[in-house]
């Protein structure tokens, strides 16, 4: 760009009647794409609708840098100097219909030749601009440009088919259509640009088509950009936090110093040089989501405002990038633009993305990471306490365990919102601010969390080791995978209730884990991670095995796993259990000796969870019917273990038997394929059916190798029940090992006599 940046003097601003008369012909070249302002997509119809509602407005409007190359051709005979287009062809051809129409129609006097424009090489394009000058026409108000056109004798059929053709036709009726609003045609010499001769000024047009991406439309944020710069404020104060530091710069127009370092730093700061095609997604997402942010701390909904739900449509997540790439609506953004400092804090925000590192590690952030939510979090609340180190650990806590996308993100803003208000008119600290605020509305864990350690760290009785509370909880904050979540240390039935046992747990903390996870301690007997002891530990101290506990909890000793079972509040008693007293092999074998459930009491007794958490990380429990219970791990096929109680008994008395291949070493439990369990009983196959509905059963009798199910010689109808069709039964509840058996000997009498 430094050519064009020194050759500023050589710009010129034109009209399209000063360039017309510059030269013999302005043409359009092949290369250059169709005339898309013409489009009836919804992108190009807000363009197209927002162009000319400025256009009608009388105002004066300019439409920034046209530039191309002269050229020598030989038209019809005779050599002509040409005006190619390298930029600007839309805005050209746009200008071309409106003074081709206030021509036709006798709204603006003038003898501008528009035969002079055209689009070069293209049959139909080129044919259809030659006619619409040359023929005449006129349009009744109640008709249509397009139809009066489309039916002249001069019109041939095949240019409907040309997108530049229909696209000039599409926008001759919105002119048309935005003439039936107004008296006076608008005055086009108010219409200027800036214009720059490529080859007058000795440049190279192939410099300029790999910068322009020659041919290519405008992308989502390169078209959101011209219409942030169209409605920027010229009495902005200008706020030297709000840009970088550049001794280059405009002195005191925060208009001009948005344009420059929006082209210059800004970019820098989302440009991948292993993906540049990711630059305009990048910026134009960090910019559509930080202004839904500020909205929803600082926007007024009304009965006729959905500026939220548009925001949200822009932001939708269905469809990743791409809504990032392709169109951005600008009303929403342009609501939010218009609130009160929403400008400066863009700004801000921009200039502080590549400041800000990592609260937990050194690693850099990406430039993937500026624009995604938790980090958008981070940036949202630097520009909204101006850097504040207490608001900041904060923000790091929250994001890393709250904001998780677009719903979650919009929310913490509104709660950065409501502190930032509130200790600016109560002129305090920022602990002081989030202990004594009452939040509108649910209020998430984390939250509660925060609020928490800022009252302890407030008014928490002074420790006897001579560190203070705020330390100390920084301290266990950034252990091992915490990352702010730390309310196991300090909770006992609800989030800051326990501060009295926070050291015995912050020290057992310390003994059980590590940044991966669970870890091994140093004795013999403080296996926690190889012999599965914490686990064990865990699940003997539960005292609550329903579903509500069961769902959605894994077996493993990693990280992300450990860290959901720590601060989930279905597992608070018992992880005050392993986490208030040291877990040894003797703690937990009398926690397991307590256990009432039989098969509860197996899982953490014998071999089984050594086997899952080494074999099957991940795996969880399924609760189902009849106190069925299965511990499956995903994949296909998909495994279970067997914790069927009416089955496992019968096994352990030798009464049922399971294939012996899929037996699990040092325990009674197997191993089994998809959702059914296999049994032998006696010589006879049995299938425990894993989907229980209405009009499956339970257990069915199968053929040798379980088959297929065992059907009965004479079914009633081949349309009939299973119990029609199968030698089948339903488990009932109160079932027990010897109702169960006479069940299956019950199905066994029925089959035919050899």
């Amino acid at each position: 760009m430094d050519n064009m940046e020194n050759n500023v003097s050589y710009y010129q601003e034109y009209t399209f009647p000063k360039l017309l008369e510059q030269y013999d012909k302005v043409l359009v070249p092949m290369i250059q794409r169709d005339y898309a302002q013409g489009r009836t997509d919804k992108k190009a119809t807000d363009v197209r609708n927002n162009l000319l509602t400025d256009i009608f407005s009388y105002k004066n409007v300019h439409f920034d840098l046209v530039f191309g190359s002269k050229e020598k051709k030989i038209i019809d005979g005779k050599e002509m100097n040409c005006f190619i287009p390298v930029d600007g062809q839309q805005r050209l051809t746009t200008l071309f219909l409106l003074y081709l129409y206030g021509q036709k129609e006798g709204r603006i006097n003038t003898e501008l030749d528009l035969s002079k424009f055209s689009y070069d090489t293209r049959r139909a394009a080129s044919g259809f601009c030659k006619s619409i000058t040359s023929e005449e026409w006129t349009v009744p108000k109640d008709k249509k440009v397009s139809d009066v056109i489309k039916d002249s004798s001069w019109f041939m059929n095949y240019w409907e088919k040309d997108p530049t053709v229909e696209g000039m036709l599409n926008m001759l009726d919105a002119i048309h259509e935005k003439c039936k609003e107004i008296t006076d045609y608008p005055n086009l010499n108010k219409v200027t640009f800036f214009f720059f001769d490529l080859e007058s000024n000795g440049l190279n047009e192939n410099l300029y088509l790999k910068m322009n991406s020659r041919g290519k439309p405008l992308t989502a944020f390169e078209n959101l950009k011209a219409k942030i710069e169209k409605v920027l404020p010229d009495t902005y104060k200008v706020e030297s936090k709000c840009f970088p530091e550049n001794n280059a710069t405009p002195k005191d127009s925060f208009k001009e110093k948005w344009k420059y370092f929006m082209d210059r730093n800004w970019t820098e700061a989302f440009w991948d040089s292993a993906n540049p095609e990711k630059y305009d997604v990048s910026i134009a997402k960090f910019i559509a989501r930080f202004l839904a942010g500020y909205w929803a701390a600082f926007g007024q909904e009304t009965a006729e405002k959905t500026t939220a739900e548009d925001l949200k449509k822009v932001n939708r997540k269905e469809q990743n990038d791409k809504n990032y790439s392709d169109y951005i609506s600008f009303e929403p953004i342009k609501a939010v633009l218009e609130l009160d400092d929403a400008f400066p804090s863009l700004a801000y925000a921009l200039t502080t993305a590549p400041k800000i590192t990592p609260y937990w590690t050194n690693d850099t952030i990406t430039v993937s990471d500026k624009s995604e939510y938790k980090f958008l979090a981070i940036i949202f609340t630097y520009v909204l306490f101006d850097g504040d180190r207490d608001a900041m650990r904060f923000a790091w806590n929250m994001a890393e365990n709250y904001v998780t996308e677009y719903d979650t993100f919009v929310t913490y803003c509104k709660r950065a919102g409501e502190i930032c208000v509130f200790k600016r008119d109560k002129n305090c600290t920022f602990y002081q601010t989030i202990s004594s605020i009452e939040f509108v509305g649910n209020t998430s864990d984390q939250m509660k969390e925060e609020v928490a350690k800022a009252k302890q760290i407030l008014y928490g009785a002074p420790r006897s080791d001579g560190k203070s509370w705020e330390e100390i909880i920084i301290e266990a904050e950034k252990y091992a995978f915490f990352k702010g979540a730390i309310r196991f240390l300090f909770t006992k039935k609800n989030i800051g209730d326990d501060w009295e046992h926070f050291d015995t747990k912050w020290i057992n903390a310390q003994e059980y884990f590590d940044k991966d996870g669970v870890k091994d301690g140093n004795e013999n007997d403080k296996l926690y991670k190889s012999n599965a002891l914490l686990m064990k530990s865990l699940l003997a101290n539960c005292d609550d095995f329903g579903k509500r506990i069961w769902w959605h909890f894994e077996f493993s000793n990693d990280a992300n796993r450990w860290k959901r079972i720590l601060i989930s509040g279905n597992w608070r008693n018992a992880v005050n259990a392993i986490m208030g007293v040291r877990v040894t092999t003797e703690t937990t074998r009398k926690s397991i000796d307590a256990i009432s459930k039989p098969y509860i009491k197996n899982i953490v007794d014998d071999g089984l969870m050594d086997y899952v958490c080494k074999y099957m990380p991940g795996a969880w429990i399924r609760s189902t019917y009849h106190d069925y219970h299965a511990i499956w791990q995903s994949g296909y096929p998909s495994y279970q273990i067997v914790l069927n109680p009416i089955l496992s008994q019968l096994k352990f008395n030798n009464i049922v038997d399971y294939c012996e291949k899929n037996r699990i070493e040092n325990c009674r439990y197997y191993k089994c394929v998809d959702k059914n369990v296999d049994f032998k009983y006696g010589s006879h196959f049995f299938r425990w059916w894993g989907y229980p509905n209405e009009e499956k059963l339970d257990v069915y009798l199968m053929e040798n190798d379980w088959a297929n199910y065992k059907e009965r010689p004479n079914p009633t109808s081949d349309k009939g029940t299973d119990e029609d069709r199968y030698y089948c039964f339903r488990v009932t509840k109160d079932m027990e090992g010897d109702q169960f058996i006479k069940a299956l000997n019950k199905l066994i009498e029925q089959l035919p006599k050899s």
